[in-house]
């Protein structure tokens, strides 16, 4: 059962494998950890899989105007953003290849940052990442009832300026301003 079959279950009321949700948010990075995969159009892996540098439970991903990659991380406590390096190198630092880390080895942080489930990137160039879970353990367990409404997340945290701006709205590649 993945993390977001169990996740849909639990908001109907159902926790059928509460070990399943324990044992995700108690990921940390590294190679015992989360990874991405950078995959060929034919499915097989265009890299080894890239692990550690803010990666932790990568959730979902965002593409900038420079062809680089945000990734936002469903993860307990809080873990950061990670931006890798995309297809079109010559966007990356020098000596760059496709997958490699460009954020910090602890990735990009901010206050307010929760269990991270989007990540976009708007026309000004501001990386928004969407919170989830304050508290996953108000979503899916009886608490005190002052928790209770811990479950849901705390709105949204912005990276003013980061990435390469995109031309919305986002329909077909990413597009960047000329």
């Amino acid at each position: 059962m993945t993390l977001a079959r169990a996740a849909l279950l639990a908001k109907r009321g159902d926790n059928p494998n509460p070990v399943l949700i324990h044992g995700m948010v108690a990921v940390r990075s590294g190679a015992d950890g989360g990874a991405v995969i950078v995959l060929r159009p034919d499915g097989k892996p265009a890299r080894p899989p890239v692990y550690g540098h803010g990666i932790v439970v990568p959730w979902a991903i965002a593409i900038d105007g420079n062809d680089h990659i945000w990734v936002s991380n469903f993860s307990n406590p809080p873990d950061p953003i990670a931006e890798l390096c995309g297809y079109r190198t010559e966007t990356c630092p020098p000596g760059m290849k496709m997958g490699d880390p460009i954020s910090p080895p602890g990735g990009y942080v901010g206050g307010g940052m929760q269990m991270q489930v989007d990540i976009t990137i708007d026309p000004a160039g501001d990386v928004w990442v969407g919170n989830n879970w304050q508290m996953y353990q108000a979503a899916l367990e009886h608490v005190d009832e002052a928790q209770t409404t811990l479950g849901a997340g705390q709105g949204l945290v912005v990276f003013y300026g980061m990435a390469k701006p995109v031309r919305t709205p986002l329909i077909g590649p990413p597009r960047k301003y000329e």
